[in-house]
């Protein structure tokens, strides 16, 4: 059995306005709140796709999506899903993974008061520089403050993500971290995510597998990447470029 654990955004699929103008052959993957198709698989993307359905793999996703943007992806998964950056496992019959889930909020209880601080500190700095600021929730617990501004302003998400990781050094806490892509920053538990709920489902439902491989295009991706096998990653992604940028030693 091989199985692929694959991030979704800008990795299987992403927007129109990360596309090349008059791209052709686009397949819809999901769908906006108005019910009109939102982002595309290229057609590299949609061969990719096609390929693992032939061949027999596994494909789970491994997301930030929560319930409600998972239910708008139009792609046909059928195996376990892994949303809330790790938080929430789905079963293939859709039902939430109760001994997951109750591993999560035994680990999310003690980081409340942690979290909200981390959100009342920056939240005066997140107005200023216009940034909108938001709190997720999973399985009625809050886990994660995602700060995102309306023009994608790089400086101004900077600006925000050393607020709150001079936050997290001033206080010690070092079960949470920050994330941070080209859309939005965000702070959220450091030992508890898509590595870990991963490394579950290879230990508790796919012991037997010959072949584990992760899609991904973020650094964020990273650590669930490593819990598999193989790694693929698409070119112009945050990985990608990080490493291009990157003046490494030839070794």
């Amino acid at each position: 059995m091989i199985v692929a654990f694959t991030d979704l955004d800008d990795t299987l699929f992403q927007t129109l306005r990360k596309l090349p103008p008059g791209m052709q052959g686009l397949t819809p993957a999901t769908l906006g709140r108005n019910g009109q198709p939102h982002s595309f698989c290229t057609p590299a993307q949609a061969a990719l796709l096609a390929h693992f359905e032939a061949s027999g793999i596994t494909v789970i996703p491994v997301t930030g999506r929560d319930p409600a943007a998972m239910a708008r992806v139009t792609l046909p998964f059928t195996s376990w899903r892994v949303l809330d950056h790790g938080l929430t496992i789905l079963r293939p019959d859709g039902q939430v993974d109760a001994e997951w889930r109750d591993r999560v909020l035994e680990t999310l209880h003690p980081l409340q008061d942690a979290l909200e601080e981390c959100t009342v500190a920056v939240s005066e700095r997140a107005a200023a520089l216009g940034c909108r600021l938001s709190r997720h929730t999973a399985h009625d617990t809050p886990f994660m403050t995602v700060l995102k501004h309306p023009d994608a302003d790089a400086g101004r998400l900077e600006q925000v993500q050393l607020v709150l990781e001079a936050h997290l050094a001033t206080r010690g806490y070092a079960d949470l971290h920050v994330i941070a892509n080209a859309n939005n920053v965000s702070v959220l538990p450091r030992h508890l995510g898509k590595a870990e709920a991963v490394r579950h489902l290879r230990e508790q439902h796919f012991p037997q597998a010959a072949l584990t491989l992760a899609l991904g295009d973020s650094l964020s991706d990273l650590a669930f990447m490593n819990a598999c096998d193989l790694a693929l990653t698409p070119p112009g992604g945050q990985l990608l470029r990080t490493l291009t940028a990157a003046k490494l030693p030839q070794r």
